[in-house]
């Protein structure tokens, strides 16, 4: 499911709590429930997304096409981009710039 999907259901869910069955009445329960449904979402959020952070990588895929294809000897611009937001979000870095583009290659 994508991210804004995602979102956009959880905030729905959560401008409308009088649609959900059995929302408690009493202060206590009350409190009790937004308790725990709160950090539910918010960390289901969260998850979606830091682990389908958009289409960052997908541009750069027929980069990385022409840099496996010419062993390295083609870097297009959007591939350049994609290496170096890896190379600073990943200390150190965790592929070499060929491993990474046949990851973004292999990539849906």
């Amino acid at each position: 499911m994508e991210a804004w999907k995602v979102f956009a259901f959880s905030l729905l869910a959560s401008i409308s709590p009088q649609t959900l069955a059995g929302e408690p009445k009493e202060p206590g329960d009350r409190a009790m429930y937004w308790t725990t449904l709160g950090p539910t979402l918010f960390s289901s959020i969260a998850t979606e997304l830091t682990t389908h952070p958009g289409n960052f990588f997908g541009p750069a895929k027929s980069d990385a096409l022409a840099f496996v294809g010419s062993d390295g000897q083609i870097r297009g611009a959007q591939f350049e981009q994609a290496v170096r937001y890896y190379h600073t979000a990943y200390r150190p870095p965790l592929m070499s710039d060929r491993q990474l583009a046949l990851a973004i290659v292999t990539a849906d």
